[in-house]
């Protein structure tokens, strides 16, 4: 009889107790340049706990939240300056022993995107800033790269954006069960940020998210026994942070619009004047010189008996 009664509390404790699932991974630390704050300090509160997002089409799949609009108001801004590093730091469960980030077996790799905060994360405005594979050198995929450094991260914030607040989308993909359709894990986490010293005067556009990954996407749908050196980043390309007048191209599975610096008609700054336009450029002008020197060279030969 008490035996019963003791299973019975047992069942009820466990269907009321959220359990960290075995092996998986969540954000808990952000900082700039090496230096991490307190926990959950700028981070966007998560539903998952450490459990991963594998609907595609999910708004989910932004900061592994339920909410919308997402739950800013309320969370402290790091900052970090344009051109600096965002410190992050993964863990199981916090300060877990036994598996400090999550099981070496979810292979993958991680990805870093970028949106204005004002936009919550809503329509096409996230830029990939950061994204690793396989390194060939060191033989090792990204998930597992931080797994080995503590669950440690530092990715470089682009310079050529303008000041202001953001998000920044984590990401690393477990791969482990990818070789069939809806087996890839996705464990996204947002922090935000505050950005300044930043050398652009607008945020280029973008892809949507959910859209950026389609379930047969070759680095979504993906055997991990295959060779890793030919293993494609899922996603949109990687923002050119030293051009400020350039932006992500897009994969086929990623809605991405292109921006393009535009000259105007009267923009005389853009377009050589008459004089200039009559100047030899610097290498004829150095061609000319040699061909009379030569032909100077030549009549002085002939003339010598």
């Amino acid at each position: 009889m008490r035996t019963g009664i003791v299973s019975a509390l047992v069942v009820a404790l466990a269907a009321t107790v959220t359990i960290p699932v075995q092996a998986h991974t969540s954000l808990f630390y952000a900082g700039a340049n090496g230096k991490l704050n307190g926990k959950f300090v700028c981070l966007v509160e998560s539903d998952y706990g450490n459990a991963p997002v594998k609907d595609l089409e999910s708004t989910d799949l932004r900061c592994r939240s339920k909410k919308s609009p997402l739950p800013t108001d309320s969370v402290k801004k790091c900052p970090v300056p344009a051109g600096e590093t965002l410190t992050v730091q993964w863990q199981h469960i916090h300060n877990s022993v036994t598996i400090p980030v999550m099981s070496a077996s979810h292979v993958g790799p991680c990805t870093f995107y970028m949106a204005p905060l004002e936009s919550a994360g809503d329509g096409p405005v996230w830029i990939k800033i950061y994204e690793k594979g396989w390194d060939k050198d060191k033989k090792k995929w990204c998930n597992n790269e931080i797994i080995d450094n503590d669950g440690k991260f530092d990715v470089t914030i682009p310079k050529n954006i303008p000041d202001g607040d953001y998000l920044i989308r984590t990401e690393m993909i477990a791969l482990h069960q990818a070789n069939k359709v809806g087996g890839a894990q996705l464990y996204p986490n947002c922090v935000v940020i505050t950005v300044t010293g930043g050398t652009g005067s607008t945020f280029p556009s973008g892809s949507e998210i959910p859209g950026i990954y389609q379930p047969k996407d070759p680095g979504i749908l993906y055997d991990r026994g295959d060779d890793p050196t030919t293993y494609k980043i899922p996603g949109p390309n990687v923002f050119e942070a030293n051009d400020s007048s350039s932006n992500t191209t897009s994969s086929t599975s990623a809605k991405v619009t292109t921006t393009k610096q535009i000259t105007t008609p009267n923009d005389k700054s853009s377009t050589p004047s008459n004089e200039e336009s009559k100047q030899p450029s610097g290498a004829s002008a150095c061609v000319k010189r040699r061909n009379l020197k030569y032909r100077r060279s030549r009549r002085s030969e002939r003339n010598v008996v």
